[in-house]
């Protein structure tokens, strides 16, 4: 705009940006450190402004037009949580939760299992939360897009519903309705911090005000200290290790030193499981560490190296990924529709270390794949979940094959994408649908009896079959499925 004395745009708009603009107040409040910072903010990931807003008049503006100050403090004040804290901090009753906007909506709601102090404590955790990853919590009274930011894996998630929560301002609405956009963390982070470091300098010379002047100070360093490392885990295992496991403590600190890089703060091996699983004991910690450091002895055979194509699971509808993965394989390695005969004696055969061992009921698998190709499953003899211990083992092989990360923990605790993509994968591998088909009978609703048909030709157990058939379409209803499980199960 023409008024304006400071515009600047840090990050690429096709990855992630932020700008800010500063001009002449048009509503001076009398209050020198808020009327200096009145301008603009914009924020664009993957090509698309978050920001972007329409008023009533239909007059269509990429910037929310506001009072700057309390924003740029909020931002320098949770910079550090912003970017690394990435487990969600309490549970909820929905089973798949997509992001972070998916979660503060579905948690809304408390369990019903908790007691009233279990709740009210509940309720703080997920408030505080909010306060630190929301970018609405940064300007109460400004009409700021409901924007949510946390960390995962090497990514930062960014999340939007102003669907849910509609704009705070009548007759202002937001263009980006509902989405979800993963992008590098530790590039986002540096871009970040540059705008804020640039932005509070340019505002703080221009009026000398003490307020103004701690902002810069504050805003140029904000770095990470060696303690943020808890940020990546959950923190009832970050506080277990603090008090009980000092030597793990005392490395987690001395890499987090050496690598943090302003705010950001990069995974270790160690927190990379840690973050997917939530442990309280340090037996249980420790178990998980061991299989973290322990890596295969020698690279996976040339069958499995050449499926090994890692990427990115998609937040939404992260399964139809897996189910084309799974066909892709069994293509590649000419398997076609038939059974497979022995998927752990395949597996150890073509170098990929497989154990099982009791870990805490919390967890179902891990997998790890090193740079050179080593892979290692540990499939967890006490999940609680039948239906995952059914397909640990192929879900496990998923997660070594297509996984961007190195280290993958399933459980009933994570909310992954690439965990219901690996899931998926793990059922159409063993229940491939013309497979299936051809087993069950035409004409006519499938029975118990068909199922049983299905898991004697297959080898898959009465969950992982009536859940994937009940997926496929082959089963009618949730209603018929639970029937039929019954059934398979008395």
């Amino acid at each position: 705009m023409s008024h304006e004395w400071y515009a600047r745009q840090f990050g690429d708009r096709e990855h992630f940006a932020v700008s800010f603009s500063f001009g002449r107040d048009p509503h001076s409040l009398g209050d020198a450190p808020v009327d200096a910072g009145w301008g603009g903010l914009s924020m664009w990931v993957r090509g698309r402004c978050l920001t972007r807003n329409v008023s009533g008049e239909g007059d269509v503006c990429d910037e929310v037009r506001w009072a700057l100050t309390g924003i740029l403090h909020w931002l320098t004040e949770v910079a550090v949580r912003l970017i690394n804290e990435e487990p969600f901090p309490a549970e909820t009753s929905k089973q798949h939760v997509a992001d972070g906007c998916d979660w503060f909506n579905a948690a809304e709601i408390p369990l019903l299992s908790l007691s009233e102090g279990e709740e009210d404590a509940w309720f703080l955790r997920r408030s505080d939360w909010r306060q630190h990853h929301a970018l609405r919590r940064a300007a109460l009274d400004a009409a700021l897009p409901n924007v949510v930011i946390r960390r995962l894996g090497d990514c930062l998630e960014v999340s939007w519903d102003n669907l849910t929560w509609a704009a705070p301002r009548p007759h202002l609405s937001f263009v980006e309705q509902r989405g979800v956009e993963l992008v590098d963390a530790a590039q986002a982070a540096s871009d970040l911090r540059a705008a804020l470091s640039d932005a509070t300098t340019a505002l703080a010379d221009r009026y000398p005000l003490p307020e103004l002047a701690d902002l810069a100070a504050a805003a140029s360093g904000a770095p990470a200290a060696i303690d943020d490392w808890r940020w990546l885990v959950h923190q009832e295992t970050a506080r277990v290790i603090d008090e009980e496991l000092v030597d793990l403590r005392d490395d987690l600190r001395r890499l987090a030193q050496a690598s943090r890089r302003g705010a950001y703060v990069p995974h270790t091996a160690e927190t990379l499981v840690l973050r997917q699983a939530r442990v309280v004991s340090a037996d249980e910690i420790s178990a998980l560490v061991d299989l973290a450091r322990c890596a295969a002895p020698e690279p996976m055979a040339d069958a499995i190296c050449g499926l090994v194509r890692p990427s990115r699971a998609s937040s939404v509808e992260p399964w139809r990924d897996g189910y084309e993965q799974a066909r892709q394989v069994r293509d590649a390695l000419e398997w076609g529709d038939e059974p497979i005969d022995d998927l752990g004696a395949w597996l150890t055969a073509n170098r990929v270390s497989v154990v099982r061992r009791g870990l805490c009921s919390s967890i179902d698998l891990v997998a790890t794949r090193t740079d050179d190709l080593r892979g290692s499953m540990a499939l967890n003899s006490a999940a609680s979940s039948a239906l995952r211990r059914e397909i640990a083992q192929a879900a496990a092989f998923g997660h070594l094959l297509f996984d961007f990360t190195s280290t993958a923990v399933d459980g009933p605790w994570e909310h992954w994408p690439s965990a219901a993509r690996a899931r998926a994968f793990a059922a159409m591998l063993l229940l491939p649908d013309e497979g299936v088909r051809s087993v069950l009978p035409r004409g006519r609703a499938i029975d118990a009896s068909d199922l049983r048909r299905v898991m004697g030709r297959f080898g898959t157990g009465p969950y992982a079959t009536t859940y994937h058939l009940h997926n496929r379409g082959f089963i009618g209803s949730d209603e018929r499925r639970d029937e039929l499980l019954r059934q398979m199960l008395a």
